[in-house]
């Protein structure tokens, strides 16, 4: 059984235009990509993230990353300046 659908595409809507050349660019039949595009659509209802999750994971899976940690250099203070900031604990 054979089901029939009429799609229009307003060429006006930047959406619509988008769909339009995607689908004049289809390498197989205008028929089986609307068919490919409605069931991948429906098909990834909350799986997405998943999907997103997996790729990047698959993607990164041989790259090692180093994190540097810079000693931090200790800044001695002077008795004057220890004395001018014990003073302005005062104001606090």
């Amino acid at each position: 059984m054979t089901k029939r659908f009429s799609l229009r595409f307003n060429l006006d809507n930047e959406a619509d235009r988008k769909a339009w050349g995607h689908l004049q660019s289809a390498p197989d039949s205008k028929n089986k990509a609307i068919i490919s595009a409605i069931n991948a659509y429906f098909e990834t209802d909350g799986n997405l993230e998943k999907v997103i999750r997996e790729t990047i994971r698959e993607c990164l899976k041989d790259i090692s990353v180093a994190q540097a940690v810079a000693d931090k250099p200790t800044e001695e203070i002077s008795e004057d300046e220890n004395t001018l900031m014990d003073s302005l604990d005062m104001f606090l």
